[in-house]
């Protein structure tokens, strides 16, 4: 195939708390892993992807043991540190031309038919990133969901070529280098309502959903279902 989409996060890599490199740690995020995110990859229509979960180095053995003593991930869902990705993705990639390099938390959703849809994508020339600007912000402590809007939000992807990508080269964000600077590079948008971003009990950010078009206990199961299955 000429595609390969590769789904990334994040795992325990990034951050100031020291509490991320602890079993108790790893074994909460990985429930809520398991929790969310996992049941969004597992209900995907199209399960030609890799989604890699990166965790930090020293922390293998950790993660190893916690994984061992749970039901099994698919094939497709690996957890490991950024040097070892590469070559995971290596062997996924194969042949393939085009790799897109999707981001998302381990605590949050994409559409069942996003990879799909990643598939399906004829980009133009040039461009560099497809964004997801429309989704929902779900509060799955209150069980309060609401559509969201975010002009350069955490949810894109970035368009490589597999030759370059395995050689190294990596997509640099102009500006302060934050997601809200993936709308300055070369784009398009993905019209879909695609994400989920999820509130829970350890979100370390403090998000509100906001008052105004909630949706109705019944319109969040039905958003549910298309997310999760």
């Amino acid at each position: 195939m000429s595609k390969k989409v590769v789904i990334e996060s994040n795992f325990n890599t990034f951050g100031f708390n020291p509490e991320r490199f602890t079993r108790p740690w790893l074994e909460n995020r990985i429930a809520i892993f398991r929790n969310f995110t996992l049941k969004s990859l597992k209900a995907q229509t199209n399960q030609n992807f890799l989604a890699v979960l990166k965790i930090a180095e020293g922390t293998e053995a950790i993660v190893a043991d916690i994984l061992s003593k749970q039901p099994p991930l698919p094939s497709n869902i690996w957890f490991g540190t950024n040097r070892d990705s590469i070559g995971k993705i290596k062997a996924f990639a194969g042949n393939a031309v085009d790799l897109y390099v999707a981001r998302l938390d381990s605590d949050d959703l994409y559409h069942k038919t996003y990879v799909q849809q990643l598939h399906n994508y004829r980009p133009k020339p040039g461009t560099i990133a497809l964004i997801n600007q429309n989704g929902y912000l779900w509060d799955s402590v209150h069980g309060e969901m609401a559509p969201t809007f975010h002009r350069s939000p955490q949810f894109y992807v970035y368009l490589y070529k597999t030759a370059e990508y395995l050689s190294g080269y990596r997509v640099k964000l102009p500006g302060r280098g934050t997601h809200g600077n993936v709308i300055d590079l070369p784009h398009e948008l993905l019209a879909p309502r695609n994400y989920v971003n999820v509130i829970h009990q350890d979100n370390t950010s403090a998000k509100k959903v906001p008052p105004r078009d909630r949706l109705s206990p019944a319109e969040i199961r039905k958003v549910l279902k298309d997310f999760m299955g």
